[in-house]
């Protein structure tokens, strides 16, 4: 009887270890996945704000608003 206890225990302790494995294995997974979404969401946003800074840097250069009109149409 004493080893179908150790053996039951055994077998309840494999299976908790399994659940508890998957467990903490999503929410391992969940938080690198925010993580990575919150990277993305960083560096758009720069690259985003140095193709803003570039577009204003190109507009200062380009001389009077009629040439800039002229160089701008059709462009879009």
């Amino acid at each position: 009887m004493a080893d179908f206890l150790i053996w039951l225990a055994a077998a309840l302790g494999t299976v908790g270890g399994v659940v508890l494995g998957r467990l903490l294995g999503r929410a391992e997974g969940k938080r690198t996945g925010r993580e990575e979404a919150w990277q993305d969401a960083q560096r758009d946003q720069t690259d985003r704000m140095d193709a803003g800074r570039k577009a204003v840097r190109d507009g200062r250069d380009a001389g009077a608003p009629a040439d800039r009109l002229r160089d701008n149409d059709n462009a879009w």
